[in-house]
This record gives C-alpha cells, structure tokens and sequence, in this order.
C-alpha cells in the first residue's frame, strides 16, 4: 500500500497528486507527465525559465523514486522487461542479493561525477532515458564527455546495472548479477610482450596510465574505462563492483 508519511505527501504535492494516497499506476502517469512538463530542453530559449525547470525536474525526480521505494508492495518483485528477461534467466534471490546494503559511493567532490540527490540536470535526462525499473536505486553518475555532448560517454551505476555510454554512441547495461572479473591494469604493461614490460623497468620514462576493465560472468569484456576518467574515479567505480561482486557470490 500508499506510505503516508510526511515526506510521500509533500512528493505527491510535487508531482501534482494532492494528498492521496494513490495507486502506483497513478504515480507513474503524474510523475510522466510532470517530467515532460518541466523537461529543461523545453526552455532552452528561456535562460531564466530553464534554471526553475532544472531545478523542478531534479525535485520530480527525486519525488518518484522515493514514492516508489516507499510503496510496501511485498507481491510486487522487480522483473526486467520481458526482452532482458529472455536472455537473463537469474533468480530473483541473487538479484535482490545484490541490491541489499547498497554502498554509498563518494568521489571526493571530482568533477563531473554526481550521485543523489546532486545529479545534474544532463544525468537526470539520460537516467530518464534508460527506463530503470521502480525499485532500482541510482547510486552515482559520471559524465565522462565533462559537459562537452549531450550525447557523449558517461557510466551510471545503479542497485543493479551499471550503464555505459561508448565512444560509438551506443549505449549498454550490464547486470551486477553477471559482473564477472574487475580489474585495475597499467595499460603501457596490460597485454604487452615481456621484452616491452622489462624495457619499461629498465627505462622508467613512463609513469603508469591505468584502466579499468570490467568483464562478464563469461569472461567477455564488457567494457574498458581507461584515459576517460581520471585514477581517482576509476578507483571508486573498482571498488563498488568488487564489493558489489562480493555481494552476488555470497
């Protein structure tokens, strides 16, 4: 049922709902529509109008996801669209293993790297675009084309998934429940003959340039996080999926 604590009214206010409560459905559709109403790229031509309508969508966003987490609906278990579901035959016991005791995650203030509720409006945009189920918590987002696309790199870690954004535009997901090896490499020396490693011991001319690979269950490389984001960042991100790892496989 509807949570009817204080702080559920005041987002049911935000999306337009008055004091409810209301059905699930119902949040959705207000929450849709209140999301296209203040959409910031609907203002673009109104500087003024499009920091209130920043600053309204972060507040909507905000508003559903907690309305959702709040919504006690013990028959309801969170199913991935029937198209993932065909290729992605997991128990639901491993994914909600995964999904407790979500980490907190800091990035130390690095620039364009966001986690809630501070998102930017350009991730709020895109979170909206990859279609996250109800109960799927948003951790962090890093915009790794540093505000210069719409349209550019990015990672965005949630309760479940990690989303990447690649250099082609194309933008994949890759459950945490197939998350296979992470690992944090010297890419002058990762995949280099011997001769080319002893050559940079004997000549240290070269100071490291890591990157992080993250893999699938199967051993395939999901993607490769290497000169877009600085150390700092790709450690952060290899320490959440490690820890993430160790959840699934307890």
């Amino acid at each position: 049922m509807a949570c009817a604590c204080d702080r559920c009214l005041e987002h049911l206010k935000t999306l337009g709902l008055g004091s409810g409560p209301f059905p699930k459905p119902a949040i959705q559709k207000a929450y849709r529509a209140s999301a296209k109403a203040w959409h910031p790229d609907r203002f673009e031509s109104e500087p003024t109008k499009q920091a209130e309508a920043e600053e309204r969508f972060k507040l909507i966003q905000v508003a559903y996801r907690e309305l959702w987490e709040h919504y006690d609906d013990p028959e309801k278990v969170p199913i991935a669209p029937r198209a993932a579901r065909a290729a992605d035959p997991r128990d639901l016991s491993r994914r909600a293993a995964v999904e407790s005791e979500a980490p907190e995650i800091s990035f130390g203030g690095a620039p364009w790297c966001f986690v809630p509720p501070d998102l930017s409006p350009y991730a709020s945009r895109v979170i909206l675009s990859c279609n996250l189920e109800p109960r799927e918590k948003i951790l962090a987002f890093v915009d790794l084309a540093r505000g210069a696309s719409r349209d550019g790199q990015f990672i965005l870690l949630t309760s479940y998934r990690i989303f990447v954004r690649d250099a082609f535009r194309i933008i994949a997901f890759l459950w945490l429940t197939d998350l296979g090896d992470v690992r944090f490499v010297d890419r002058l020396r990762h995949g280099k003959s011997r001769l080319w490693q002893r050559l940079l011991d004997w000549i240290p001319l070269f100071e490291p340039q890591y990157a992080l690979l993250i893999h699938r269950r199967d051993g395939s490389l999901f993607y490769t996080l290497g000169g877009q984001a600085d150390d700092t960042v790709k450690r952060v991100i290899y320490n959440f999926l490690r820890q993430k790892k160790s959840q699934s496989r307890s």
